[in-house]
């Protein structure tokens, strides 16, 4: 047994030996110290000059409470923890036939990708993802970020938890709500502490996200916690997008719970039904009961920690932390309407659904943005593109102009606004909300120049801005031409397409027709929850 333990420490004093020579001195190694866990061994990546870490834990579910704090990583069992497998994701359903494959509740877990070119003495700036997915679905092990690695930036996706688990909101101590975010958080702090150990600066970190995790992103910059990002990068989703935020339900286990044949009406006992039962069964419940989890404002309670203090509308920058911000959107959020949708009347539905408005005024505004959109016309195939229009402006695009206007109230530095307009090999259906991303982080194998073109353009901009808070540091012949930020006199926006241009504020008489309605209608957001507090949006 002695010469069994004496055998281990040489092989890790070995190991440290090596590891301290390579890191200073030339890259970092796949063989990495994680101070408190233990050595984790990655691999060399076989597309590019990278090195990949995949599956690190950073923190740790508490199998007895699994909708409550995430627990400090335990040391590894291994003297060698092989980080080779980033296939783990955090409970979800892929459809209403089936839960996604290698669901575990041990999911908190990120991935690394680190240029050969990092060490201790060259760190090299941090890009954080977070995944989308409506907060119900995705991992961090879905990507591919070799795009980005090559533009010596060190990349980290990572999982947080989701539905039930991640954003069940009960207004009370044990489940105030936005778990997922508050696992992002502890990933955040991980990352600070160790990244440095990969060879990444801890003090130059970028969060980016598109959908969810474009709002996650939005929320930590308004949240009232220590700041261990300077820059952050929101695709396609703020607090305010359609579908993004809601309102707290205390019934959700009880819910969720009697879906199962446990009928009670204490939320405590349902509560601890559900911690003892498989996540399978609880995330399948959640998902045929179409319950929206996602994130909330949080009651406050002494001694438990608060992510989210205030709706989406009245959401402030409490620490007046400086973070310079690239913001935007593609050319066509929404392109995908349902034979049933033709049958309903989503302008009246939209208008019912977000706002607390008489019958009489919700009738008369459903008429106008009727006709402001579609005319006289009749809901049909015919008019399907104005429809996306309507979809888009309400759901994505006016929020994000709005959000824009927040952010510019509270001064957080520059602001960088796209608009991204493309339609290349990967849109068979034309842009979507998950164009950019997929150009970004999910290409591989560019088949035609003008992709490639893209690819690069996007690529360069994107990690200029990572690395000097400012997407064109400088002018080239692969981007020609400079990104000025916003103002509150001016929108300037770059639109991304085969070319790049600059053009002042985009969709300028859709934007005009949302500002007047929110000018009337504002302040009677069904997410509001304090009207005198908030002269923003109370017009």
């Amino acid at each position: 047994m002695e010469r069994t333990r004496l055998l281990v420490l040489v092989v890790v004093v070995f190991n440290l030996f090596i590891i301290r020579n390579v890191v200073c001195y030339v890259r970092v190694d796949p063989l990495v110290l994680i101070n408190g866990q233990g050595l984790v061994r990655g691999y060399r990546a076989t597309d590019g000059d990278y090195s990949v870490f995949l599956g690190v834990p950073y923190a740790k579910v508490d199998p007895e409470d699994p909708f409550g704090p995430a627990q400090e990583p335990i040391p590894f069992d291994e003297v060698i923890y092989y980080a080779r497998d980033g296939s783990v994701k955090c409970p979800q359903m892929t459809n209403e036939h089936s839960l996604s494959d290698n669901e575990d509740l041990d999911c908190l877990r990120l991935n690394i990708f680190v240029p050969f070119q990092a060490s201790s003495t060259n760190p090299l700036p941090v890009l954080i993802w977070f995944h989308g997915g409506d907060f119900a679905r995705g991992s961090g092990g879905q990507y591919g970020v070799s795009n980005f690695v090559r533009h010596d930036v060190v990349v980290v996706t990572l999982n947080y938890r989701l539905g039930p688990y991640g954003f069940m909101c009960l207004d009370i101590p044990e489940v105030p709500g936005n778990q997922g975010l508050k696992d992002q958080y502890a990933a955040l702090r991980w990352i600070r502490s160790h990244i440095s150990s990969f060879g990444g600066n801890p003090f130059n970190m970028t969060v980016a996200g598109q959908d969810a995790g474009a709002t996650s992103v939005l929320l930590h910059i308004y949240a009232d916690k220590d700041r261990y990002f300077r820059k952050a990068i929101v695709e396609s989703g703020t607090p305010q997008s359609e579908g993004m935020f809601v309102s707290s339900d205390e019934n959700v286990a009880i819910k969720i719970a009697g879906h199962l044949g446990v009928n009670t009406t204490d939320t405590t006992e349902a509560l601890e039904f559900l911690k003892t039962t498989p996540h399978e069964l609880v995330t399948a419940a959640a998902y045929e009961l179409n319950l929206q989890l996602k994130p909330c404002r949080e009651r406050s309670f002494s001694g438990v920690d608060i992510f989210v203090q205030n709706d989406p509308y009245s959401l402030t920058n409490t620490r007046s932390f400086r973070t310079s911000i690239l913001i935007g959107y593609s050319s066509n959020e929404r392109h995908s309407l349902s034979s049933e949708y033709f049958d309903s009347d989503p302008f009246y539905e939209k208008l019912q659904n977000n706002f607390n408005l008489s019958d009489e005024v919700l009738q008369n505004s459903a008429k106008i943005v009727r006709q402001f959109y579609i005319g006289d016309n009749a809901l049909s195939e015919e008019v399907a593109k104005e429809l996306e229009m309507f979809e888009s402006d309400f759901g994505s695009y006016h929020p994000t102009e709005r959000q824009i206007t927040h952010l510019l109230q509270e001064n957080l530095s520059e602001i960088y606004q796209y608009l991204y307009s493309y339609v290349g090999n990967t849109d068979a259906n034309g842009v979507s909300r998950t164009s950019e991303p997929n150009y970004l982080i999910k290409m591989e194998g560019v088949r035609i120049t003008e992709d490639q073109l893209v690819l690069d353009r996007l690529t360069t901009l994107w990690t200029n801005f990572v690395k000097y808070g400012n997407p064109t540091p400088s002018t080239t012949e692969l981007i020609p031409l400079r990104w000025t930020p916003v103002t509150d006199g001016s929108r300037p926006t770059m639109i991304i397409d085969t070319d790049l241009r600059m053009e002042s504020r985009v969709f300028q008489e859709r934007m005009a027709f949302w500002d007047l309605f929110y000018s009337m209608y504002g302040n009677m957001a069904k997410l509001l929850r304090n009207c005198s507090d908030n002269p923003y949006i109370c017009c």
